[in-house]
Order: structure tokens, then sequence, then C-alpha cells
């Protein structure tokens, strides 16, 4: 199911929220493809932008838990790691069994997507608007 966006996703950062906007989309997009009856071919397209979004979205965080010295910096990079690692394994999973590994893929994203908004990124706001990010 497309994952709306609500206020409870929001860190109170513009910048980074217009950025996970971009990600949810870029996810609602995939599982969109998914529906249709057919295979898509844009859906390789759809995996590799996912991707390079997350990498992009986690570098702008990554910047600011340098810049602000976040304490959680280092806990928060990992996790980023381990998703961009997940996605890779994904991505080869894909390449092997095709189409049968996307929901799969989808159920993982959504669950560590709203997790990841709602909880993790949520610590960071505080830092982030005492330093000027709003």
């Amino acid at each position: 199911m497309p994952i709306p966006w609500t206020k409870d996703l929001s860190v109170g950062v513009k910048e980074i929220d217009e950025q996970h906007q971009e990600f949810v989309k870029i996810l609602n997009s995939l599982y969109e493809v998914m529906l249709e009856d057919e295979p898509a071919p844009e859906l390789a397209s759809i995996l590799k932008q996912l991707t390079a979004y997350a990498t992009f979205h986690f570098a702008t965080e990554e910047k600011y838990f340098d810049k602000f010295k976040y304490a959680l910096s280092d806990e928060h990079k990992n996790e980023h790691k381990k998703l961009l690692d997940q996605i890779g394994v994904f991505n080869k999973r894909f390449e092997t069994e095709g189409e049968n590994v996307l929901s799969e893929l989808l159920s993982f994203l959504e669950d560590w997507l709203v997790d990841h908004l709602s909880v993790q990124d949520h610590k960071y706001t505080e830092c982030f608007n005492k330093n000027g990010l709003c």
C-alpha cells in the first residue's frame, strides 16, 4: 500500500522533509509499478533511482551531523549504511530472481522508512533546529 505523507513523518526541517517526501514518492512509484499486470521495464530504473536517492539523502543528513556535531551521529550513520547494504542485496536478488523479490523489498522499505523517519530522524530535530536548520 502506498505510504501517505503525514505530519508524524515530518522532522521539522524543510530541506530534510522535502527529501523524505521524494523518498516516499519513489517508494510509492515502485508500489504502483508492482501493481501492473505485466512486468514493467522501469522497475530496474526505479530501483537504481531508489539507491541513488537514498545515497544522496543520507549524505545530506550526515553533512549536518558532522557540521552540528550531532551526538548520535555514528549510530545514525550506521543505520544508513545498513540500509544501503540491504538495498544492494535486494538489487542483486532482483537481477537473479526478478520481480519475485520486489514485494519483500517493498515491505522491508516501508517498515524501515516509517520507523526511521518517525523514530530515528526525530532524534536529530532538536539539534538541527538549535543550529538554525528549520
